[in-house]
């Protein structure tokens, strides 16, 4: 049970530096405006987004999907803390950390589920490869099994063309 609160803590941390760093990336008043007044608007408007008009050159988001099963979660811990400013140095965010899960089929048994987003797959394998990481990822010999994969993100598909149900068929027998 100790392990269990010792991972809850640190998923707490980790959503409240999250929250924070939501929060300071927020629009703050200019100086001698009070926050409840309203911020000056613009005078002229943003010009409006072109849309995309042929395939992108931009790279394709990656993710990073890591099943884990921690053995030695203060030893755990220590890596966690060392990873978290070089994470973010490339562009990484958390997108599943922990959080609720309805295993489907097999048994996962203590297997936790960890899903990053990069901004391209090249950045997420800088990550990787950075000497920041490699010297953090030391601190989590022996506290686990893990792997790791990198995914390449898909552009969404547009949404299949669903044939309206067939009309009822009329009664062969008529009514009297």
């Amino acid at each position: 049970m100790s392990i269990s609160k010792r991972y809850l803590g640190w998923i707490g941390a980790a959503l409240v530096g999250a929250a924070l760093s939501v929060a300071a990336s927020q629009a703050l008043p200019p100086p001698g405006i009070a926050a409840s007044e309203p911020a000056p608007v613009a005078a002229e408007p943003a010009p409006a987004a072109t849309p995309p008009t042929g395939p992108s050159d931009a790279p394709k988001r990656a993710l990073m999907l890591i099943e884990a099963e921690i053995t030695d979660m203060p030893g755990f811990g220590a890596y966690v803390q060392a990873i978290m400013p070089v994470f973010g140095k490339y562009g990484g965010r958390y997108v599943v950390m922990r959080g609720a899960r309805n295993d489907l089929e097999g048994d996962w048994g203590e297997t936790r589920i960890v899903i990053s987003e990069w901004p391209s797959m090249a950045a997420a394998q800088a990550f990787w490869d950075s000497a920041d990481y490699q010297a953090a990822k030391e601190l989590r010999e022996d506290t686990g099994s893990f792997r790791v994969t990198l995914l390449e993100m898909t552009d969404p598909a547009p949404a299949p063309a669903i044939d309206p149900p067939p009309a009822p068929a009329a009664d062969p027998v008529p009514a009297r």
